[in-house]
């Protein structure tokens, strides 16, 4: 059994610095690469009408060390604690629970990330799954996400969502339509 949520149960706050901006978008939104082709912080607006809502989307570095593995599409990111700090930058990212702001901004990766490359994340609005079909389906969850419940990233080394502790001192990174629920 999984715990979690259904992609059109849920949307994410941006939280991330820099506002959407127009211009050319990629061919294919998924597609990582070892070449940046965008500002870091880039952000564009998709409506996506499955999910009745806008949509924001990221340009960032996935940063591979210490990472837990390859990002898999769906899987949530966070500021890399050590490099976006020595950097100067919030756009270079991890899925390392121990390195993380987990407090912080967080963003879904829309694609397979295997190393440390460039590439778009959804960090705001409904999911996208208009444009981004891999983005459906059902998100890991704490069993504790109740509906109308702020969530954020669980603080743990596997970056699951969780339920906002209001004792917490942290950044609403979403809110929940629903309560999670158990899927086979």
């Amino acid at each position: 059994m999984t715990q979690g949520m259904d992609d059109g149960k849920f949307y994410l706050i941006d939280n991330w610095p820099g506002v959407v901006t127009n211009g050319p978008n990629p061919a294919d939104w998924t597609a990582y690469s070892a070449t940046r082709t965008y500002p870091l912080g880039t952000k564009r607006a998709i409506y996506d009408e499955t999910n009745h809502g806008w949509a924001t989307l990221i340009y960032l570095m996935f940063e591979t060390a210490g990472a837990i593995a390859a990002c898999a599409v769906k899987s949530p990111v966070a500021p890399d604690t050590g490099d976006a700090i020595a950097a100067g930058s919030w756009y270079i990212v991890t899925n390392d629970g121990t390195d993380s702001f987990k407090n912080g901004p967080i963003a879904i990766a829309l694609g397979t990330v295997t190393d440390e490359y460039y590439g778009w994340f959804w960090c705001g609005g409904v999911c996208p799954v208009d444009t981004i079909p891999g983005l459906g389906g059902i998100y890991k969850s704490d069993d504790s996400v109740a509906t109308g419940s702020a969530i954020m990233l669980q603080d743990s080394c596997v970056l699951d969502f969780a339920l906002y502790d209001a004792n917490t001192v942290g950044i609403i990174s979403g809110f929940a339509l629903a309560d999670d629920e158990s899927f086979s």
